[in-house]
């Protein structure tokens, strides 16, 4: 894991200025690659790159980034891992490339001299890279299939330079200053889900790469984009019972085995609940020796995960280190949340992800974790609420909101109200709000409306509950996913921990596709499959049934000790300032969260961590 930042100017500029800016942007990233610092440049095509190095694979100097071509005019910088390299060596030693290193970074930059575009999807891991070939002179900037690795880009009009970064906030220092104004309908996004999605940031000219998107930027200064990979929408389901499972065990271990190979201490995350446990089985299955997991308990809280976990460590003869997060320790992480966000970033989960990378980095330098398995498997209440909901998607939606207006009525039990969203994407856009429609038009009546261009949740008309569950699934991977994603990059890096996620290997999200959604879904069960599949190393009696989110009792803490830190924030100069919100209005919420009147911890903690981040960027 490293940052990798760059700027191609290929219509020209001032040499200098371009120079300090990439060495600004890489100090920026020393804590996604403390241990080496690398830099090239190409003064007559105009290119510099600039690279932070977390070693993990060939940890030697020969493994150091850029990786440059034999002849020189070639330039690779990628964070993440390909996990597949191996394989790729051999297939590239067979058409005559030679090798002087161990490292996989070496193996994709032969792999895009001899296949250019093409080997992106010859590739199974994680990253983001800037490749600049020599021979077209152009840069290739990628993305993993899954965005699990970030990257920032920032196109200036006058220009056309393009700066690229593994952090937003590298591309404040490109030779034109900060990026461009505040993007209003921006701000109205992240005010609903905490964070904001590709292609999406708050600023003008400036993009997040999305997953499975390659951008180049030509000679000429042309830029085309393109989408080399997508999760499929309506995939052939050919998978059911014993068979499935067997796919999904077979896969799952291929994974594992991948994601550990590492030339550093190795462990894994170990939650309470299901799809970390499951990695953990099988990589300690793998490993047959000591393998150390790292969990995050809150002893007293009704969401603590800590006894479950533990049971878990004993029935899978894992070394368990188990640390107890405080109300104390909640405010004094606060700095730490501030400084690693390198956007603004609203999910308070965020808080026991930093404990719990910090925790494993002061023993290993890669972490396995389970995230994607929600996604994948249909582990969140969403899904089963929008199947259940099938059959009236099929009517027209006059009809829902008179049968549910009559439900109502004759009811003293509130219905459901999933069939009163007119399309099931917007039923996902709505449930996905943690600032609700009402309660941000109170506290931020100014604010304008949607980017036009937003097609997160676009959903076809209804075509039947297998659609209707492939549907889901595709929003979750678009949606959820991707904010914890972020989320779990932003964590680690902070504390330079690789984290690595054998959940969205590609033949796992494969198998994933073929196994028939309404097996689990029909029978009301979350992430059936994965269940079924962890019986077969734990006692099926210690597998929890609820789902827990990997969280903090933050609520309680904004009442108690986060209380004067929450009141600077929403009375900060630089949120009231944006002009969009009613200080008031603010206030107001605020008590009622205070008073127990409503539960706003998620709109309160949006507001703080926006708060920060415009004062940070003042």
């Amino acid at each position: 894991m490293c940052g990798l930042c760059g700027i191609f100017a290929p219509r020209g500029g001032a040499e200098g200025p371009r120079a300090e800016a990439v060495s600004k942007m890489t100090a920026r990233m020393v804590r996604r690659g403390p241990d080496s610092q690398g830099a090239w440049h190409d003064a007559e095509h105009r290119v510099h790159l600039g690279f932070r190095r977390l070693a993990v694979i060939d940890p030697t100097p020969e493994g150091n980034q850029p990786m440059l071509s034999a002849d020189g005019r070639s330039a690779l910088i990628m964070n993440g891992e390909i996990y597949n390299f191996a394989e790729l060596r051999t297939e590239l030693e067979g058409r005559g490339h030679h090798f002087r290193t161990n490292a996989d970074s070496e193996v994709l930059l032969a792999a895009l001299t001899e296949w250019g575009h093409g080997a992106l999807d010859k590739l199974n891991g994680m990253f983001a890279f800037a490749w600049f070939d020599g021979a077209s002179r152009s840069l290739l900037l990628a993305r993993d299939h899954a965005g699990i690795k970030p990257l920032y880009y920032a196109v200036h009009g006058a220009s056309g330079t393009v700066a690229f970064a593994s952090r937003l906030d590298a591309l404040f220092d490109a030779p034109w200053g900060r990026p461009g104004a505040l993007r209003p309908d921006a701000l109205h996004l992240y005010l609903r889900l905490q964070h904001l999605p590709a292609p999406y940031t708050l600023y003008a000219d400036t993009h997040q790469l999305e997953p499975g998107h390659a951008l180049t930027v030509h000679a000429d200064g042309r830029l085309e984009m393109r989408e080399w990979w997508r999760l499929a929408e309506d995939p052939q389901t050919d998978l059911r019972g014993d068979a499935a499972l067997d796919a999904l065990a077979a896969a799952l271990d291929g994974a594992v085995r991948r994601n550990r190979i590492a030339d550093v201490p190795l462990g894994v995350f170990l939650s309470g609940g299901v799809d970390s446990p499951l990695v953990s089985a099988i990589a300690r299955e793998q490993a047959g020796d000591r393998l150390e997991a790292f969990t995050i308990a809150n002893p007293g809280w009704a969401q603590d995960e800590g006894l479950d976990a533990a049971r878990y460590a004993k029935a899978l003869q894992l070394q368990q280190v188990r640390h107890d997060a405080t109300a104390a320790e909640a405010v004094a992480a606060v700095d730490e949340v501030r400084e690693a966000q390198y956007e603004p970033f609203a999910d308070f989960s965020i808080l026991p992800t930093l404990l719990v990378s910090r925790l494993a980095r002061e023993h290993v330098t890669v972490a396995l974790s389970g995230d994607g398995g929600d996604e994948l498997f249909f582990g969140y209440e969403r899904p089963l609420s929008l199947f259940r909901a099938a059959r009236e998607f099929s009517w027209p939606w006059p009809m829902r909101a008179a049968r549910y207006a009559l439900r109502r009525a004759l009811s003293s039990a509130r219905p459901s109200d999933v069939p009163m969203h007119r399309t099931a994407g917007d039923y996902y856009f709505a449930v996905n709000s943690r600032l609700p429609a009402d309660e941000l038009t109170r506290i931020a009546p100014a604010l304008r409306a949607l980017p036009e261009d937003l097609r997160l949740y676009d959903s076809a008309p209804y075509r039947g509950a297998r659609a209707l569950a492939n549907f889901s699934r595709v929003a979750e991977f678009r949606g959820q996913l991707q904010r914890g994603l972020k989320k779990v990059d932003m964590a680690s890096m902070h504390h330079s921990l690789e984290v690595r996620v054998p959940m969205l290997d590609r033949e796992v999200i494969d198998v994933s596709l073929r196994i028939d959604p309404l097996e689990s879904l029909a029978r009301g069960e979350r992430k059936g499959e994965l269940r079924r599949l962890l019986a077969r190393h734990v006692p099926a009696e210690i597998i929890p049934t609820p789902k827990r989110g990997f969280a903090v009792p933050l609520g309680e803490w904004i009442r108690g000790p986060l209380r004067p830190v929450a009141n600077a924030a929403l009375a900060s100069p630089a949120l009231l300032g944006v002009g969009c919100f009613d200080a008031k209005a603010i206030r107001a919420y605020w008590a009622r969260h205070l008073s127990g009147e409503i539960d706003a911890k998620w709109g309160i903690w949006t507001l703080m961590t926006l708060s920060w981040w415009l004062e940070r960027t003042e």
